[in-house]
């Protein structure tokens, strides 16, 4: 019986043909943009759940509680801290068995390497994504190293661990292990560094994003350590991971940590005026802990995974829908065969699984397209999420088993209805010719075609909003001019040795309008703040103000404007580290009018000593981190020895190209063994709207896909609607009624019901978008025209949609439409 039902669907789908094309095609992109969607969703999902001890790794985060003096504390929480807390809290609690911190070098963005060998040219490079470790870490995290020893890779100050891709890339296909590398910057001092290990690439899977490890002990960060001026409240700059014992109970360790705090951190958070509490994230929910923005790399958000999987469900949803309701049309079509089969005693169950049946075969065939389809689209949609999805991954059994169940589970929820609609006929009043399509499924068509349309107006107008808030995101006045400005990295000691002599040639090229140093620049991160307060007030009443050290020039350079006194100036000697230019924020959050704000004094407390500072100068306010953030107080300090992070140059040029070859012509004079890099400060500022941007993508694209499958079942039920109309336009058409008249006439219902969808969509998705807008500090008001637009947009393709349809039909001689009857 399995084998007739077989041959019975593969004969009526053969029967009719476009109404299979129309449904295997529509199901096959519905499950292909699905099947991407899953894939891009289990990857983000799958973060650091491949560690060896994934389920009892750690991270210690911390809340910090500023300004208890003032009545409005503010709380953030940060994914640092400061350094003694590891080795404190493993010697604490027994239930910890190891710790290890990371340390990201925000001195320097990158780090200078260099290859020498005997008898050959140095090669040097820059690279991004090294971290310090402490020894221990690859005892906590699971790294599976080609080379070397991963439990003593660590333990000589002086050695380096490699990923396989930046170990090719400096040594190339042979052996890394033992090489040396002089490492300069804040990473390395310019020492030389011995290769200990090197590990496959898991970067792709973790949130944290090695190419290289060095040890803790090395460098700037190792030199501060042992210093030994460290606390529980300052310099917190260390992310810290737990290990714990197999059995322990991570709620009921947290339960101590106030206890901790208490014995270990009190008396020096009470020195400078603010609380921390302690709280743990474990390691496999870092990367979608949002209400932490960067824990190592950026964390993403559930929300962002909700918008995704919905995306996915609609768009197969808008397929099903095509099948039920092309299959309830065809009804008509069907029925003398189920009066056939109920007269020769096949019951409703039989035939209910028949035609599920057949929607099974005809979802398994779209299936074998869509995976086909999902190996051709890879590429592309790696390249649009930035992710880097393999194909080996669709063939995993739990992948394959989940597109099967996929594609069954979409094959009966798009044929159950027709399945239970069809079984139910009643027999003598089919074989009589007495079917008609009932009211319920003529009304259940209907408010499906809405459904469909309700998705699709309501993605076109997300991606209306979207692309308006990245266009405002683009073209919004940040404070400062950010076209032409050139950030040049100084990111070893050699480089910063250079200063003032690169400085002072580029400056003699009539297209450089100016240059100087500065430690950060807006559009990075800057993790430089001190905790401020008034000289009548105490350190209990401080608030935590961001700070950048900068070259004289520097304000000038980078276009900012002035609100009251001045800039810093060569002109005045007495400029010196205790003078602060700062930005309107800065005086709304100590309550200071503008026209007193120029001698007012600021303290800060440091190390035992109270550091009094002046304001010379306010500037308007200026964004210096991204729009989802409001403007918060910022001040710039002098800093008159020439040891600076970036130089930012502003050049006013039309030809790029030769300001950017005389600017690395300069720096090979001065460093000829150092790369000469560069960024534009303005697209630095856009990379933190990189996630905002993919999803303007996505959105978008799957947009046009929703709207193409809406369009095809709304294709398919305007040829049944002409098809079962035929008599009734032949004889309009005898009549007198023009094509115009016909076209109307078949294309108004299906108008209308897009019409519906429209008002339904609309407030729907204004609420929808006015929400996701909600995560930006500044913000467009939704614009009136993208209802409008959409719904124009809406209606002029169905319309022409159907009109194809309608203008086929009354073409039709009607000598032959009435023949036809």
């Amino acid at each position: 019986m399995l084998l007739n039902y077989l041959k019975i669907a593969v004969r009526n789908l053969l029967r009719s043909k476009s109404f299979s094309a129309i449904n295997i095609f529509g199901l096959s992109v519905g499950m292909t943009c699905c099947m991407l969607l899953l894939l891009y969703i289990r990857s983000e999902l799958s973060y650091d759940k491949y560690q060896e001890h994934a389920d009892r790794l750690y991270l210690m985060a911390q809340e910090t509680i500023v300004g208890k003096g003032n009545k409005g504390a503010s709380m953030e929480k940060n994914s640092t801290a400061s350094a003694p807390y590891a080795f404190a809290l493993k010697s604490e609690f027994p239930e910890i068995e190891q710790v290890a911190r990371l340390w990201i070098n925000l001195i320097d963005d990158k780090a200078l390497l260099q290859i020498r060998e005997n008898g050959k040219s140095v090669k040097a490079f820059y690279e991004t994504k090294g971290y310090q470790v402490d020894s221990t870490f690859f005892d906590l995290f699971s790294y599976s190293f080609t080379e070397g020893n991963a439990h003593t890779a660590l333990i000589d100050q002086h050695s380096v661990v490699l990923s396989e891709e930046l170990a090719h890339k400096l040594f190339g296909n042979g052996p890394a292990l033992n090489k040396l590398i002089r490492i300069g910057g804040t990473s390395g001092n310019g020492e030389d560094f011995k290769v200990t290990g090197v590990y496959r690439d898991e970067s792709a899977r973790s949130h944290i994003d090695a190419k290289f490890f060095l040890p803790i002990s090395a460098g700037w960060v190792g030199g501060f350590l042992r210093e030994g001026k460290v606390d529980f409240c300052c310099n917190n700059m260390f992310v810290t991971y737990l290990k714990l014992r197999p059995g322990a109970d991570p709620g009921k360790l947290q339960q101590k940590f106030p206890a901790f705090m208490a014995k270990y951190a009190a008396n020096d958070l009470k020195n400078v005026g603010f609380d921390k509490k302690l709280f743990l994230v474990p390691v496999p929910d870092i990367h979608l802990f949002d209400e932490i923005n960067t824990i190592v790399t950026p964390t993403n958000t559930t929300t962002y995974l909700y918008i995704l999987a919905s995306i996915a469900l609609f768009t197969l949803l808008i397929a099903c829908i095509n099948f039920m309701n092309l299959s309830t049309a065809r009804s008509a079509k069907r029925a003398a065969e189920v009066g056939v089969r109920k007269v020769m005693g096949a019951e409703r169950g039989s035939l209910i699984g028949q035609f599920l049946g057949e929607s099974m075969v005809l979802s398994l065939l779209a299936l074998s397209i869509a995976v086909a389809l999902v190996i051709i689209m890879l590429p592309v949609f790696n390249q649009l999420t930035n992710k880097s999805l393999e194909f080996s991954e669709l063939f995993e059994p739990r992948i394959i088993l989940t597109f099967v169940g996929l594609a069954l589970l979409t094959g009966l929820l798009a044929g159950s209805y027709p399945a239970f609609y069809l079984s139910m006929f009643n027999p003598a009043q089919v074989l009589k010719g007495k079917f008609t399509n009932t009211l319920s499924a003529v009304a259940l068509r209907r408010g499906l075609v809405v459904f469909q349309f309700v998705i699709s107006v309501g993605l076109v107008l997300a991606t209306f909003v979207i692309q308006e808030q990245m266009r405002f995101l683009r073209n919004t006045s940040l404070g400062f001019t950010q076209d032409q400005q050139i950030a040049i990295s100084l990111s070893s000691r050699e480089a910063h040795e250079i200063y003032t002599a690169y400085r002072n040639e580029i400056l003699q090229n009539n297209q450089i309008v100016g240059a100087a140093g500065t430690q950060y620049y807006p559009g990075i991160n800057n993790a430089t703040d001190f905790l401020l307060y008034k000289p009548e007030q105490t350190a209990l009443n401080g608030q935590s103000v961001k700070t950048n050290q900068v070259d004289y020039d520097y304000l000038q350079t980078m276009g900012f404007k002035l609100a009251a006194g001045r800039m810093f100036s060569h002109q005045f000697p007495g400029d010196t580290a205790n003078r602060l230019v700062v930005n309107e924020a800065t005086l709304r959050k100590f309550q200071i009018p503008l026209n007193k704000a120029i001698g007012q004094k600021l303290n800060f407390d440091w190390q035992g000593q109270t550091h009094h500072f002046e304001i010379v100068g306010v500037l308007k306010d200026f964004h210096f981190e991204n729009l989802r953030q409001t403007i918060q107080p910022f001040t710039f300090l002098l800093n008159r020895q020439p040891d600076f992070n970036y130089i930012i140059v502003h050049v006013k040029t039309a030809n790029m190209g030769q300001v950017l070859g005389f600017l690395e012509q300069k720096w090979k004079t001065l460093r000829p063994d150092e790369p000469f890099t560069y960024t534009f400060l303005n697209e630095d500022f856009q990379k933190n709207y990189a996630a905002e941007a993919r999803t303007s993508r996505i959105v978008g694209y799957f947009t046009v896909i929703s709207i193409l499958i809406s369009c095809l079942g709304l294709f398919g039920l305007a040829a049944f609607a002409a098809q079962q109309r035929t008599k009734e336009i032949g004889v309009r058409k005898v009549l007198g009624a023009s094509v115009a008249n016909i076209v109307l006439l078949l294309s108004r219902d299906f108008l209308a019901l897009v019409a519906i969808a429209i008002l339904i969509a609309s407030p729907i998705g204004w609420w929808a978008m006015n929400k996701w807008l909600q995560n930006f500090a500044y913000k467009i008001a939704i614009p009136w025209w993208v209802f409008m637009v959409a719904g124009l947009l809406a209606v002029l393709i169905a319309f022409i949609t159907v009109a194809y349809q309608a203008m086929r039909a009354a073409l039709v001689n009607p000598v032959k439409s009435l023949r036809s009857e």
